[in-house]
């Protein structure tokens, strides 16, 4: 069951902890009155620029609201927009967009050292890598398949977040690439060559993850 959202808190409650802030977006979770969790991304740059993509309905956010609904319609593991809208800002807007909080992303699972039996980092892994194939099942392509827009919740199910750069794709290539990518965020964020490696075994693909140009 998800929890209602209320658009006043992405300007008054406090943030619990910020998980990303650049030119492009801010990204930040906060604890709501009734006692859940929920993370905001709210899109930085031009505000101009932003609300005439939104009129025209090409805006980041609103592609990432649909590719959300669609994949969840496809029984893809997606952690859902629950509410979402935008922030007036002089002449343009601030899109926003929010999401419950469930977990930690793969990434700073590693990155972090939260992973310290190595039966549970396999597993772990070979979750993530079952997400993977779940998407290409399914004719899927996410360019931007990386290590931190998957989270892992407190039962180690992946979750996908940030679906904006999700698009349908029949090409087999594409989702080498994927796989390829996940692997090389990995180790970046700490994961070893035999974590990687022994997952990669078991779906019985290539565990080199710098062949980024090679098909599968």
């Amino acid at each position: 069951m998800e929890h209602t959202f209320d658009e006043a808190w992405v300007e008054q409650i406090e943030s619990t902890q910020v998980y990303k802030h650049d030119a492009r977006s801010r990204v930040w979770r906060i604890d709501a009155p009734d006692g859940h969790s929920f993370v905001v991304k709210r899109f930085e740059y031009n505000p101009v620029r932003q609300a005439l993509a939104a009129a025209l309905g090409i805006h980041p956010g609103q592609r990432e609201c649909r590719m959300a609904r669609r994949l969840i319609r496809s029984d893809v593991p997606v952690i859902p927009i629950v509410a979402s809208g935008y922030l007036r800002s002089r002449l343009g807007i601030k899109f926003w967009l929010a999401t419950p909080h469930r977990g930690i992303s793969l990434h700073n699972l590693f990155h972090h050292q939260e992973l310290s039996d190595v039966q549970r980092r396999a597993g772990v892994i070979d979750a993530a890598l079952d997400l993977t194939n779940l998407l290409s099942s399914k004719r899927y392509y996410n360019r931007d398949h990386k290590a931190s827009n998957i989270i892992i919740d407190d039962q180690d199910r992946p979750w996908l977040i940030d679906v904006g750069a999700v698009r349908r794709s029949r090409n087999l290539y594409l989702a080498c690439k994927m796989i390829v990518k996940l692997g090389q965020t990995l180790c970046e964020a700490g994961a070893t060559e035999d974590d990687w490696a022994q997952a990669c075994r078991k779906h019985g693909i290539d565990p080199n993850p710098t062949k980024a140009t090679e098909p599968c």
